[in-house]
């Protein structure tokens, strides 16, 4: 039997990956393989949910459930939102060129933003979990900084499991210096292709962005420390050292959850990159009997989920109400039928996070009162006859609203995992990406044709005017059956399991062929 350890952030964006492989793990080669989970405190219920699901699934007698192990300390999210990192600083920003530069002279606080102490006591804990363990192989996250320093350093045969994409890690690698005049930097909220006027802010985007990876004091700082207290020859390994400023150590591999497809083109792929398809955790399905179900079978369903750290203010709130109104009228008054649907016109489902303008005032979940009366104020005749539903939280998975066949159009932040949970169930999209890497989603869903970048003029935030138009242009415009038909098509090619299934064959070769060679040792 082999054991799997996996050694992850417990953020939902770090971990879905880990949460879904480990699934894939269990229900494909269940009894051969024991899977360890490394993390911190508050991804315990979270694996033992995937672990039960998992389970019920498989069927398979000799599964056992997977170990969790907590790492005592601060995941990379908490950390990276202290305000000494300067995260939140960045986020939320008018993406101009000042508050571009900012952004890319910060990342290499984001991926590093623990302090070289609590970096060490993490090192260390995991040093006891793989000693205790002793795995096959250790999977681990891109953004752990202590875990994948620590198997570079102890020489483990390992992989790193990213939910990033191919553009993240290749494209250093492309000729001509193609990652200065080709691609928008990450956090620059440029287009894809780049206009000739945009090259040159993006040349100094790029040159920023090395400056401050290269001459970062976290970094010199962290590998002082390691360097006092493990070894002076220790490397750090951030994922900078994965093949972005240098190439990735000889051998590793890195797993990443995107297919060429579906990401900017490129001309070479970097050897120890392993592009998988996107990987999106299974989650049970909506009840046949279950009230929201049947309710968003009811008639064609927009789904609106902006993440978890996207809220918007009182005002904000009324301008996405504004734009849905819009959006209803259109539908009411439209002689054309949706192009996807036959049920006649569309209700809203929107998880509406908020933030209060008035410091230290508690929201009360569902209530929409005080400062809050005027979103419902826009939407009340149709929340009256059960149109629009708003809420703070849906107890659902995002991903089984999303395959329960009644969504006609999913309306998120242009998170990874929103992203592919949308693609994977074939639902045209309208993005209204925030910071970093979101913006990059909001040139895909244009790039595939399957659906809008509903913010260009807004970001960071939306406007009635420009997010009406592009969901109108998604579900009623002249091209709203082909957006349909591409979305259609893109999920036939990507079956939601594939991805996460195909790591964790990847996973299990790796495991077997360092067993493989201990079995052979034993034998002579």
């Amino acid at each position: 039997m082999a054991k799997v350890l996996f050694l992850t952030n417990s953020d939902f964006g770090q971990a879905n990956v880990v949460l879904a492989v480990a699934h894939a793990l269990l229900v494909r080669r269940g009894p051969d393989v024991e899977i360890h989970i490394a993390s911190f405190g508050s991804l315990r219920d979270p694996v033992s949910k995937t672990s039960e699901f998992a389970l019920r699934t498989s069927g398979k007698l000799g599964t056992r459930q997977i170990i969790f192990h907590e790492i005592d300390g601060i995941s990379w999210g908490p950390a990276a939102w202290r305000p000494e990192v300067g995260y939140v600083e960045i986020n939320d920003q008018v993406p101009n060129f000042s508050n571009a530069l900012r952004a890319v002279l910060g990342i290499s606080a984001v991926m590093l933003p623990w302090r070289p102490e609590e970096f060490l006591d993490i090192y260390r804990q995991l040093e006891g979990i793989i000693s205790k363990v002793k795995p096959d192989v250790a999977v681990a996250d891109v953004l752990l900084t202590p875990a994948t320093t620590l198997c570079h350093y102890l020489s483990l045969n390992w992989v790193v499991l990213a939910p990033n994409t191919i553009k993240d890690f290749a494209l250093p690698s492309q000729p001509g210096l193609a990652m200065l005049w080709k691609y928008p930097l990450t956090c620059s909220a440029l287009p894809f292709p780049l206009p000739w006027s945009s090259i040159p802010r993006n040349i100094v985007l790029c040159l920023a962005a090395g400056y401050g990876l290269l001459t970062s004091t976290r970094v010199k700082n962290t590998t002082r420390i390691l360097g006092q207290n493990v070894d002076p020859s220790i490397q750090l390994i951030t994922a900078n050292e994965l093949g972005v400023l240098r190439p990735a150590p000889p051998g590793l591999k890195v797993l990443c959850a995107i297919s060429p497809d579906l990401d900017y083109p490129v001309r070479v792929l970097p050897p120890n990159l392993e592009p998988c398809g996107p990987i999106v955790r299974a989650v049970p399905s909506l009840g046949a009997d279950e009230p929201l179900n049947k309710w968003l079978l009811r008639r064609p369903t927009i789904y609106i989920n902006l993440g978890t750290h996207m809220k918007a203010s009182p005002e904000e709130g009324v301008e996405m109400a504004l734009a849905l109104r819009d959006v209803l009228d259109h539908a009411a008054s439209s002689t054309s039928a949706l192009a996807n649907d036959e049920q006649g016109e569309p209700q809203i489902l929107w998880k509406l996070g908020r933030k209060t303008s008035r410091p230290g005032e508690k929201i009360e979940r569902d209530v929409f009162d005080g400062e809050w009366r005027g979103v419902l104020d826009v939407l009340t005749r149709d929340m009256d006859h059960d149109r629009v539903r708003i809420t703070d939280w849906v107890e659902a998975e995002p991903k089984s609203i999303l395959e329960s066949g009644g969504v006609v159009c999913s309306i998120s932040h242009g998170g990874a995992n929103s992203f592919y949970e949308a693609l994977c169930a074939g639902i045209p999209q309208v993005l209204l990406p925030a910071w970093a890497d979101c913006y990059d989603f909001g040139n895909r869903v244009e790039m595939l044709g399957i659906g809008r970048w509903a913010n260009k003029q807004a970001k960071p935030r939306w406007m009635r005017s420009e997010l009406a138009g592009c969901i109108v242009d998604v579900l009623f415009g002249p091209e709203a059956a082909l957006i349909k038909r591409r979305a259609v098509e893109l999920a036939k090619r990507h079956p939601e399991a594939s991805g996460r299934d195909r790591a964790a064959e990847k996973i299990m070769a790796l495991a077997g062929s360092t067993r493989s060679t201990v079995d052979n040792c034993e034998t002579e």
